[in-house]
C-alpha cells in the first residue's frame, strides 16, 4: 500500500479491472493536496530530472525534505534549445549546489546537438552526478511510480514556483492507449517523473505460476 498507486490496489488486491490506458494520465495530482511553499535552500543538494528535446528541452528541480522521504519540485526550467544550453542554465542558476541529473537514458545514445559526445556525456563532463539505467523504465511503469509517490505523500509540488510541471501534470490524458505527446504536455512531464520512477519505482508482485509436470 506503501508503493501502488490507488487504481492498482483495486486490481490487485481486491481483483477490480482498472482502465490505465484512458482520462487523465497523472489522475492522482491535485494541485491544493500536493501544494509545496518549499524553496531551495543555500549550498543544498538539488536533484534535477531532464528530458532531452531540440527547442523543447525541459527540467525539474527538486529538493529533499523529511530526511529523504518527502521530494519537492522547486524549479522548472522549459524550451531550451539544447544539452548545452540546459547545462549554461543550471550552472548559472544552481552554482553552490551538488547537482544530481536523472536524464532521458536514451540521450546515452542519441545528441541533441550536433557534436561528437551524448547528452549524458556532457553532463557527465559538466560535473553533475548522473543518475540513470541503461534504458528508461516502460512509460507505463514511470506513470504508475508517480501517481503512487503522489499519493503517498512523497512528492509534492510548489505550482507557484513550477507553473508548467503543475499545468503539465493536470492537463495530460491519454491517446489511443497511450500518454499524449501531441499537445506539448509530455517533456516537462518526462523531465518530472524521471527522478521518481529511479527512486521510487513500482516494484511488481511476482507471478503466480504453478507448473504441473506430466509423468
Amino acid at each position: 500500500k506503501a508503493i501502488y498507486p490507488n487504481n492498482l490496489l483495486d486490481a490487485y488486491l481486491e481483483g477490480k479491472f482498472v482502465n490505465l490506458m484512458s482520462g487523465s494520465v497523472y489522475n492522482s495530482y491535485d494541485r491544493t493536496l500536493h501544494n509545496s511553499d518549499e524553496q531551495i535552500r543555500e549550498s543544498e543538494p538539488l536533484y534535477i530530472g531532464c528530458d532531452f528535446n531540440v527547442t523543447k528541452q525541459a527540467a525539474t528541480i527538486y529538493v529533499q525534505r523529511e530526511g529523504g522521504k518527502e521530494w519537492h519540485a522547486v524549479e522548472e526550467l522549459t524550451n531550451m534549445y539544447d544539452t548545452p544550453e540546459m547545462i549554461r542554465l543550471i550552472q548559472s542558476k544552481f552554482a553552490g549546489h551538488k547537482i544530481y541529473v536523472y536524464p532521458d537514458a536514451s540521450g546515452g545514445a542519441r545528441k541533441s546537438v550536433n557534436a561528437s559526445v551524448s547528452d549524458i556525456a556532457l553532463m557527465e563532463q559538466a560535473g553533475f552526478a548522473v543518475r540513470a539505467k541503461k534504458s528508461n523504465p516502460a512509460i507505463r511503469d514511470r506513470v504508475m511510480a508517480m501517481n503512487g509517490a503522489l499519493e503517498s505523500g512523497r512528492v509534492k509540488i510548489n505550482a507557484n514556483a513550477c507553473p508548467d510541471v503543475a499545468e503539465c501534470l493536470e492537463q495530460q490524458v491519454y491517446r489511443n492507449g497511450e500518454p499524449d505527446k501531441t499537445s506539448g504536455n509530455d517533456h516537462q512531464n518526462d523531465a518530472t517523473t524521471y527522478p521518481i520512477a529511479y527512486e521510487m519505482p513500482i516494484v511488481k508482485p511476482p507471478a503466480d505460476v504453478k507448473f504441473d509436470f506430466a509423468l
